[in-house]
């Protein structure tokens, strides 16, 4: 009976330090993703190997390899590393049907298994990216597409304007070989300003680093127009010169461009040039607004210039005799570099000169200077007038008869009206 309880406690020991050491045996493997035509590695390790055979099963469960011996005949597996903890086999020109899950296998009791995925991946084709319309008018909306095909997983497309990401609209389609098609659409409303923007499609996918297709945006817009005042940098005045040029810019180029006087006729002796305008002699009946108008095929714009003609300068007093005085000029701010034309008109006022300090009339000075003395003389007559009329005699009853009273009842008595005097006390207030 002891001997029985004996060989169950060995038996049990033994089937314990198996376990024990099949647990102690730990078989790893990881998961590969490649790309199409590309090369994989499947590796088996294993952790505290008791000299237990390792083997690499495909998908279908067939041998690989046992041990470093290659049952299976397919030249594109190779043996790359085979070692009591660790067998590495290589496959090359991986395909689609090689895709599945590989099993790494220790002959253990019992076996112990590990499974390695491979997932081929496929890059999508070149992107084809198509437009609604090659030239479009500023403010319409304009769509384009970008495709791509034959791709696995499915890819993803953005879309960019300049630096502006674009809310694009995808459809992923499933071909009948395990392949993806993604398709994307896009709608801009362009302006002016998008003109010469390229637009791209961005194709995104584990097995390529970006695909990117692109168009440049074509946009034609109304002109813009600015009037340039050539001559004079100052104020205009009457017997002066005056020259104008009026810049254009749109797409297409504005071919026609003309002058106008608004309300009224451009003076007979007026030179126009293109887009300049030359007026000699000036008067002031010239006085008015000037307008140039530019067209294209998209629309037409203008912008004004109102004309106010000074009087002409009055003849410098003679010099004097006195010694000469060293005068600091300031430079006048440069007035001749080409500005932006403007598509919304704007009104140039030539009574403020252009910019250039404006003279200071001494008329206008001495006028301020007469107003201001005669408000002195004013004051000074106001002020005469007030301290005489506030200068004079009144009389008082505070001591009326108490000079000549007798005693102090009869000076109460006199005070009180009752006794008449005729030398007044006077009091002087200056």
């Amino acid at each position: 009976m002891a001997y029985g309880y004996i060989s169950s406690a060995l038996m049990w020991s033994a089937f314990a330090a198996v376990l024990l050491t099949a647990e102690s045996q730990n078989l790893e493997t990881d998961d590969v993703w490649v790309v199409e035509g590309e090369t994989a590695t499947i590796s088996c390790r294993v952790k505290n190997n008791d000299d237990s055979v390792i083997q690499l099963l495909n998908p279908n469960r067939q041998t690989i390899y046992f041990r470093d011996v290659r049952p299976l005949k397919d030249s594109r597996f190779q043996l790359v590393n085979f070692s009591e903890n660790e067998l590495r086999v290589s496959l090359t020109n991986v395909s689609l049907s090689d895709e599945g899950r590989y099993v790494c296998q220790l002959y253990t009791d019992p076996p112990q298994e590990a499974y390695a995925d491979l997932t081929v991946l496929v890059p999508p084709g070149n992107p084809i990216m198509e437009a609604e319309e090659d030239v479009v008018t500023e403010g319409n909306e304009t769509e384009m597409s970008c495709t791509t095909s034959s791709s696995k997983p499915p890819a993803k497309i953005r879309w960019l304007k300049g630096a502006q990401e674009l809310q694009g609209v995808s459809r992923v389609e499933d071909n009948y070989d395990s392949m993806y098609t993604v398709s994307s659409r896009v709608r801009v409303t362009v302006t002016k300003e998008d003109d010469g923007v390229a637009v791209r499609c961005v194709v995104e996918h584990p097995a390529i680093k970006d695909f990117t297709a692109q168009k440049i945006l074509e946009v034609q817009y109304k002109p813009e127009v600015k009037i340039s005042v050539e001559y004079p940098k100052g104020l205009t005045r009457e017997g002066e010169n005056l020259e104008l040029t009026c810049r254009t810019r749109g797409k297409p180029q504005p071919q026609e461009v003309s002058w106008m006087k608004v309300d009224d006729d451009v003076p007979p002796h007026a030179v126009i040039t293109g887009s300049e305008l030359y007026i000699e002699n000036l008067n002031k009946s010239f006085n008015g607004t000037y307008r140039c108008v530019a067209a294209n095929s998209i629309g037409e714009a203008y912008d004004d210039y109102i004309l106010y003609v000074y009087d002409a300068p009055t003849t410098p007093p003679p010099p004097s005799t006195a010694p000469p005085t060293t005068i600091t000029t300031t430079p006048l701010p440069d007035t001749t570099q080409e500005s932006v034309p403007s598509s919304d008109p704007a009104l140039h006022d030539s009574r403020a000169g252009e910019g250039v300090q404006r003279s200071v009339d001494h008329a206008v000075i001495g006028g301020v200077v007469a107003v201001v003395m005669f408000a002195i003389l004013c004051a000074l007559i106001v002020l005469g007038r007030y301290f005489a009329r506030h200068k004079g005699t009144y009389f008082t009853h505070e001591a009326k008869g108490a000079d000549d009273a007798a005693d102090a009842d009869t000076a109460i008595i006199n005070a009180e009206g009752g006794v008449t005097h005729s030398d007044d006390k006077k009091e002087y207030y200056i």
